[in-house]
């Protein structure tokens, strides 16, 4: 019987002892607003992708238990199409309740009056501990310094390695103390294109969890602290994107973006052919799934000078003006959300980062969770930091020029030189457009 199996039949007599009275462990005695009125229809925009719907659907059948008078109605979107039939939804005015909101939309979408206002009814419930989340997973979705949306996940980006790979060529695992050049070094060796084999999984990730990771050591960012201008044309960046240009292009340490393409979802790491990439804690579930070799995960590379720098991200939750039942939502949302919410829905179904600190640590004795889960942690507390564009009406236009540019980047369709202008250029565009707004 393994954990996954012990937990759900924990969290269901939790379930069953809270709908007598007694409280769920972390949010006190429940409240079935609902009890007096005829069923009401609580519904959801969500992007879950087919595999993980089940784990949904268990969940939302024991909240039902507790709460026979809500009857919830989702809907799911594409993780591509989400953030686009979202405001869609709002033009035609036919928002569900309750919809997923990315950290890098909770401020535009709040200003659009997509996502309401909350803050006073997550103040008000003494019972939710709102505390108890990182303060930097709330920080996304803090609006004019009020809570519009609460988080569900919230994770750094670290040092992925298959193990298999590094026995075979007899060379040491990625250590606590490797720079990026012992990392592009052990890239280098580790390469043999006829076989087939890189050291370096070639992606390049300049958004919201990437950017750290990819400029962080060399002192770089991508956008100044207030994101109201780029900050890419500088010398920090330059180095950063020089570094990963060569180790792709000259150095031929990672396959080539055709090459990529061939991989099942372009992913070349997960399938065996890399011997390291970038990875984060939500990616753990695929990689168990589908990786077949051994792998774990070490600490961000640091920069020459010591620098160890890393971007953290993470997603959450909204209720909608729309919504004619508000106080039925955060019924909802207070419970999934709770500590064990989130136990039972991220840390021991392995799916990422769960927005508590508990989570995590529960997470980390999870079947799926790798041998060393506990750099992710180590990330969270010590180097991570929330990586732009976030704050600002622009943070879905600059992600796009961002995403854009580093995937140019990739192919060797770009210049590290042509593509900072590129960002530069529009990028301040775009942040120049929204200002007047903000």
């Amino acid at each position: 019987m393994n954990k996954q199996q012990l937990s759900r039949r924990a969290f269901l007599k939790l379930a069953a002892a809270s709908s007598s009275g007694v409280a769920l462990a972390g949010i006190g005695p429940l409240r079935n607003i609902a009890a007096a009125q005829d069923t009401v229809e609580l519904t959801f925009g969500r992007h879950w992708e087919a595999a993980f719907r089940p784990r949904q659907a268990e969940y939302d059948e024991g909240f039902m238990e507790r709460h026979p008078d809500i009857k919830i109605n989702i809907t799911y979107n594409t993780w591509a199409d989400h953030n686009n039939v979202v405001p869609a939804w709002a033009a035609a005015g036919t928002l569900p309740d309750i919809i997923y909101v990315h950290g890098s939309r909770a401020t535009p979408w709040a200003h659009e009056g997509i996502i309401i206002d909350i803050h006073d009814i997550v103040s008000a419930d003494e019972e939710f501990n709102v505390d108890g989340m990182w303060e930097e997973s709330v920080r996304l979705y803090r609006v004019n310094g009020r809570i519009h949306a609460l988080p569900y996940d919230h994770g750094p980006i670290i040092l992925g390695y298959n193990k298999d790979m590094f026995d075979a060529a007899g060379m040491d695992y990625p250590a606590e103390d490797w720079t990026m050049e012992d990392m592009a070094a052990a890239a280098v060796e580790l390469t043999d294109p006829d076989m087939g084999v890189w050291g370096w999984d070639g992606q390049l990730d300049l958004g919201n969890g990437g950017g750290g990771f990819f400029v962080g050591a060399w002192g770089g960012q991508t956008m100044n602290d207030d994101e109201t201008a780029m900050s890419v044309d500088t010398p920090e960046v330059r180095e950063a994107l020089n570094h990963w240009y060569n180790l792709i292009h000259e150095a031929g340490a990672a396959p080539s973006g055709t090459e990529s393409e061939a991989f099942p979802n372009q992913n070349p790491f997960r399938s065996g052919a890399c011997a390291m990439g970038h990875i984060a804690t939500w990616s753990t579930p695929s990689m168990r799934a589908l990786a077949n070799f051994e792998w774990d995960v070490a600490p961000t590379p640091m920069g020459a000078d010591g620098t160890r720098s890393t971007g953290a991200f993470g997603s959450g939750y909204g209720i909608t003006p729309t919504s004619d039942k508000p106080d039925v939502a955060w019924t909802y949302l207070r419970e999934y959300l709770s500590l064990d919410g989130m136990i039972f829905m991220w840390s021991l179904s392995g799916r990422g980062s769960p927005a508590r600190p508990e989570g995590l640590e529960v997470w980390l004795n999870s079947d799926p969770a790798p041998p060393s889960g506990r750099y992710f942690l180590e990330a969270m507390f010590d180097y991570a930091v929330t990586g732009p564009p976030f704050q600002s009406l622009a943070a879905a236009q600059v992600s796009n020029i961002l995403g854009r540019e580093a995937g140019l980047l990739r192919l060797g369709e770009t210049s590290v030189d042509a593509a900072i202008a590129a960002i530069t250029e529009e990028g301040n565009a775009a942040l120049d457009e929204v200002a007047d707004d903000m």
